[in-house]
């Protein structure tokens, strides 16, 4: 029998455990079209099975969501619609005496952007539009890429301080301090950095597996308290597959506004190389979050 979502969006959402027909775990009713909103699918919903007093949320209920964000692209529709508004909105920065760069990103392989996001029930997380809940790169993301990059010639001269100082203001983060002795002004960051939104089409979601073999050792060492030793490592503890979203493919325009078009031109060509040499997002230690990178026409 069904589990309908908690709360008013019983009548249009429920999950299906599993058939015969359709052994996974899937959602169905009105708000499992393929059309539908992913902040409210993703983050209003909690599917509570009756029975026992205490509340545990059926890990099959997340992964349904899981497959409906994979099979319906988490919602993305009329993309081009949505890039229309953001060239509008260029086009108004541009009249104010603003200059806009556009980079083109493609993932790689995957990225993972947003995991810690995980503002709903089933802790499912990934970055998404506020308004349109696509799956998104937040311009914080893109900033603070382009910053590690640029501080890594900063850090060797003060020509390149000076530079950074300009794209992203002073003072400079702790960690930055002793550059800062000869710049102690504070200044004001030129050049914008927007949430990359898909452009050419919608971005392709994929579902991705990651297995810890040691659990309840990473849990004991997160939640270590003060005294108390971590459950050590061991062979007989089980692996615990998780599931989490990743872009696999498609397009993302990311568009920078700044003062001057030389600075905003220079800040575009660098962030071009730090997403292609440190990726961006999470787990690019293991490969994620690497993007192919081109200019394009904003």
């Amino acid at each position: 029998m069904p589990v309908p979502s908690s709360g008013h969006l019983g009548g249009h959402l429920q999950v299906e455990w599993g058939t015969d027909a359709h052994p996974h775990p899937t959602l169905i009713g009105k708000g499992a079209a393929g059309d539908a909103n992913s902040l409210i699918v993703l983050r209003r919903t909690a599917f509570v099975p009756e029975g026992p007093a205490k509340v545990e949320l059926p890990r099959q209920a997340g992964h349904a969501l899981l497959r409906w964000a994979q099979d319906h692209d988490l919602g993305q529709v009329d993309v081009s619609r949505a890039a229309r508004r953001r060239e509008r909105a260029l086009t108004q920065l541009r009249s104010q005496g603003l200059h806009v760069a556009r980079v083109l990103l493609e993932p790689q392989w995957r990225v993972a952007v947003g995991l810690g996001e995980k503002g709903n029930a089933h802790e499912l997380g990934i970055a998404l539009h506020g308004t349109y809940g696509w799956p998104i790169i937040p311009g914080s993301g893109l900033k603070g890429v382009a910053a590690a990059f640029m501080w890594d010639k900063a850090a060797k001269s003060t020509k390149w301080q000076e530079i950074f100082r300009e794209v992203f203001g002073s003072p400079f983060p702790p960690s930055r301090s002793a550059a800062e002795k000869e710049l102690d002004e504070s200044a004001r960051g030129s050049v914008r950095f927007l949430d990359a939104l898909p452009c050419e089409g919608p971005v392709t979601v994929s579902i991705d597996v990651l297995t810890p073999h040691v659990k309840p050792y990473y849990d004991s060492t997160r939640e270590r308290r003060e005294g108390e030793d971590p459950e050590p490592p061991a062979e007989h503890h089980q692996p615990v597959p998780v599931q989490f979203l990743t872009i696999t493919s498609g397009t993302f325009a990311a568009d920078l506004v700044g003062d001057s078009e030389r600075i905003t031109g220079f800040t575009a060509n660098r962030l071009k190389e730090a997403v292609d040499d440190l990726g961006v997002g999470a787990k690019t230690s293991a490969g994620y979050g690497y993007m192919s990178a081109r200019r394009g026409e904003a």
